[in-house]
């Protein structure tokens, strides 16, 4: 009867500490951005600080979270936002990269049910909508011009030699903000373990914005940007994007 008494009460101390680390986090996870606030909570915010405080790994309280997020419609890129506040909280340096993966997976899970042409795990669009994107662009009556040809394809590719699981995560966060970055109707699609290729019209405003992404986006997060035109027939667009994902040699 004593031991019961004293594993209560070491439950009801871990609840306790766990409920105090919840506060600060969702006011972190606030001031970076999540709205609305009452959105913010759920049992899985409560399972990561209990496994946090009781002093267990965390990875299964992640993927919990990252499947609670997902479900609730919460893209990739503000889950893991929301995690980097924990972590701020808890006092880290920087979110440990397995409970990274392991959110992310549960993020994945949380997705599988959805009927959607995005990829689960980035939140951009398949590899299969930029083919069929591209293949809209070439249709056209035999007189005249096809779209394509007034449009560039955007490749933007992370280091080839990061480690599989960090270029995944770098690439999630980088698809959630090229997402931000190209808002006029660009398609904006996942080529490849480590690249984003985006379908835009072209013209004389591309040049400079993709100066801009250069010495932005792509610059902070250590990622080649680079823009080619549409090829004459369709059967090459789709050998350059069969291309996109194999490394280049140079890199």
């Amino acid at each position: 009867m004593g031991e019961i008494d004293v594993g209560a009460g070491a439950r009801d101390r871990v609840v306790h500490r766990a409920r105090k680390l919840r506060a600060p986090w969702g006011r972190r996870s606030r001031d970076e951005g999540w709205n609305p606030a009452e959105d913010w909570w759920t049992p899985s915010v409560d399972a990561v600080c209990e496994a946090h405080t009781g002093g267990r790994d965390l990875s299964g309280a992640c993927a919990r979270l990252g499947e609670a997020r997902a479900r609730s419609g919460v893209g990739i890129g503000r889950a893991l936002t929301d995690l980097g506040a924990f972590g701020s909280v808890a006092g880290w340096d920087q979110v440990p990269l397995p409970l990274l993966r392991s959110l992310a997976e549960g993020w994945v899970e949380g997705t599988l049910s959805r009927d959607t042409c995005q990829d689960p795990l980035t939140g951009l669009a398949s590899e299969a909508y930029l083919r069929t994107r591209i293949s809209e662009l070439y249709r056209s009556a035999d007189d005249t011009v096809p779209a394509a040809f007034g449009h560039r394809l955007v490749v933007v590719a992370l280091d080839p030699s990061l480690d599989p699981w960090r270029r995944t995560a770098r690439l999630i966060v980088l698809g959630h903000e090229l997402s931000r970055f190209f808002t006029r109707g660009e398609s904006v699609c996942l080529a490849g373990r480590g690249r984003i290729a985006v379908v835009t019209e072209d013209g004389p405003g591309l040049e400079p914005e993709l100066d801009e992404l250069r010495t932005g986006i792509g610059w902070e997060h250590g990622a080649a940007v680079w823009s080619v035109p549409m090829p004459g027939t369709h059967r090459e667009a789709a050998a350059l994007v069969d291309g996109l994902g194999r490394p280049r040699r140079d890199e």
